[in-house]
C-alpha cells in the first residue's frame, strides 16, 4: 500500500488568527496487526513530547490521523500532522528537554516504534487559508483530503479561486465543520500533486449527507466549478479519522 501522496491539514484553533503556519505531514505505514501498538506508543510517549513542545511555544499543534479508505487490509497508514509556526523542522518529533521520561525508557519506546514501521515519507506544506469549528463546538473527527495537480503558471489564480469562491460556500454548509487549502513545498516532478484541500466533518454520516445533496446550482456556481476544473485535476482522495490530537 502506497499512501505517500500529499495530504493535509488540519484542525487548529490558531488558524483563525495565525499569520503564518506550516504543516509537516509524516506518512507512516505499519502492518495492520501492529497498528494498535503504534497508537499506544504515541498515546503513552510521543504525544506527550509534542504537547510539551506546544506548551513551550515551539509547535502550534500535533495530530495523528488514520487513512480509512485503503484497499490494502494488511497494512495501515497513519498521517502525523505537525503544525508549525515556521519552517524550522528541528522539533518535528518532539524532544525530551522537559525530561518527561528517562532516556532509557524513551530509547526503548523509539526502538519499539521503529520496529513497527515498514514505510515512511515526509511532506512539508504551507497553509493558505481556511476555517475551523466555532468556539465550543466539538472537534471534527473525519477529514476528506483531496490532492490537486495545478498548472504551475496558474497557481495564483487557483489559490484565489479556492479562497474567494469556494471557501465562503464551505463556511455556509452546516455539514462542513472545517476546510483548509495547503500548498506542497517539496520539490516535485511535473504532473505531481502540488496542493491539498481538506474538508472536515463530525462523522461519516455527515460526509454521506454532503455527497447525497444534489441541489440545482446557480449560474455563478456552474461557472465557478467549470472554471476551477480548468485549473486543477483531482488526482487522489483520502478519507481519514482522527486518532490523537494535542493543542
Amino acid at each position: 500500500m502506497k499512501h505517500y501522496l500529499f495530504f493535509v491539514l488540519l484542525l487548529v484553533s490558531s488558524w483563525a488568527t495565525a499569520q503564518e503556519m506550516y504543516v509537516g505531514l509524516h506518512y507512516i505505514t505499519v502492518k495492520s496487526e501492529d497498528a494498535q501498538g503504534l497508537i499506544e506508543l504515541e498515546k503513552n510517549y510521543f504525544s506527550k513530547l509534542h504537547k510539551a513542545a506546544i506548551d513551550r511555544g515551539e509547535k502550534i499543534g500535533w495530530d495523528m490521523w488514520q487513512i480509512t479508505n485503503s484497499s490494502d487490509a494488511s497494512h495501515t497508514t497513519f498521517v502525523y500532522a505537525h503544525l508549525q509556526p515556521s519552517l524550522d523542522t528541528s522539533n518535528m518529533g518532539g524532544d525530551n528537554s522537559g525530561q518527561d521520561f528517562s532516556e532509557k525508557e524513551l530509547q526503548m519506546a523509539r526502538q519499539q516504534w521503529g520496529g513497527k514501521v515498514v514505510a515512511a515519507k515526509f511532506v512539508m506544506t504551507a497553509f493558505k487559508g481556511g476555517f475551523v469549528p466555532a468556539a465550543g463546538e466539538k472537534p471534527a473527527t473525519i477529514a476528506v483530503v483531496s490532492h490537486m495537480e495545478v498548472d504551475p503558471t496558474r497557481m495564483y489564480e487557483y489559490e484565489q479561486m479556492e479562497l474567494k469562491n469556494f471557501l465562503p460556500a464551505f463556511k455556509n454548509n452546516p455539514l462542513v465543520k472545517g476546510w483548509g487549502l495547503h500548498k506542497i513545498l517539496e520539490p516535485l516532478p511535473e504532473g505531481s500533486p502540488n496542493y491539498i484541500t481538506a474538508n472536515f466533518f463530525n462523522d461519516m454520516s455527515a460526509v454521506y449527507k454532503n455527497s447525497e445533496n444534489t441541489g440545482r446550482p446557480t449560474r455563478q456556481q456552474q461557472a465557478n466549478y467549470s472554471n476551477i476544473l480548468k485549473l486543477r485535476k483531482m488526482s487522489r482522495v483520502d478519507v481519514m479519522r482522527l486518532v490523537l490530537a494535542e493543542r
